[in-house]
């Protein structure tokens, strides 16, 4: 073989097999005799894979996965083939491989129930932090004012109950700029219904005639914040009837992921029990 052939299979070999036999030796704290007395090698064997002037045979490949405690995906680095066990995992494994047949179906009887007790304990636990917040599909204008549909159907928005979202009565959208840079065109706002206001709030107005607006409240008008939009100054004809305080943005950290809100449903779901029939 030729010298350059040589040299390219010796860096295969420590690229692919030596290095890597290293570096989970020492993650193992083994030393290379150590780890060729429990491969039954000698210590030059493990050297020389080391080094890459060789590489083990799968016979001792597959022994060293055990002895060092890495996976085989781990140690190839291959995702996306089936997740690697931890090592209390494999334990496991290998004590279900133990059993025998009556033995391995007790095994996942019991495996089972523990899920579902675990399943049922997160599924109460996800049903106490959510809370449902209707949103109408309705928008409060930030410059001239919008339509203000009273639309009865509503899609029941699941958030996390904290901060705002606990004193929250419905999800308004924004359209418009004049809110900026507190509120965004398309927005989406967590309001709170309300029959009084402070001043320097921001509130959900609807004015007869233009519909609904989202401003701030001032002594004599409905501010804009952003000032290349001009103030509303309701006439007596509009007036300007309060709907809610604007607690804030709806937040993506306010959403639950998709696994929460499937535990939230089952959970709505097991408590909508028969009533029970007496005789």
């Amino acid at each position: 073989m030729a010298k350059q052939d040589t040299d390219a299979l010796k860096q295969r070999n420590l690229e692919g097999y030596g290095l890597k036999i290293k570096k989970y030796r020492k993650r193992a704290g083994l030393s290379a005799d150590d780890l060729a007395k429990a491969l039954r090698v000698t210590v030059s064997s493990v050297r020389n894979w080391e080094c890459g002037l060789s590489r083990p045979d799968p016979e001792y490949l597959y022994r060293m996965f055990f002895v060092l405690d890495v996976s085989p995906n781990e140690f190839f680095g291959i995702s996306g083939v089936g997740a690697s066990l931890s090592s209390r995992e494999r334990d496991l494994v290998r004590l279900f491989r133990s059993l025998d047949a009556r033995g391995k179906e007790d095994f996942r009887a019991l495996g089972e129930a523990l899920a579902g007790r675990i399943r049922l304990r997160r599924r109460e636990e996800v049903r106490s932090r959510l809370v449902s917040v209707p949103d109408y599909g309705r928008f409060a204008a930030a410059g001239a004012g919008d339509g203000w549909s009273q639309q009865s159907e509503a899609e029941e928005v699941l958030l996390y109950d904290v901060g705002p979202v606990s004193a929250a009565d419905e999800i308004i959208r924004v359209s418009g700029c004049s809110m900026e840079p507190a509120y965004h065109d398309r927005d989406r706002v967590l309001v709170a219904y309300c029959k009084e206001m402070e001043l320097g709030g921001v509130y959900i107005f609807s004015l007869r005639g233009r519909g609904c607006v989202i401003k701030e409240a001032a002594a004599d008008r409905l501010r804009s914040q952003n000032e290349e939009y001009e103030d509303i100054i309701p006439s007596e004809e509009e007036g300007a009837e309060l709907i809610g305080r604007v607690l804030g943005v709806l937040d993506p950290s306010m959403l639950p992921s998709e696994e929460e809100i499937a535990l939230y449903r089952e959970s709505l779901e097991s408590r909508k029990s028969p009533a029970s029939v007496t005789d």
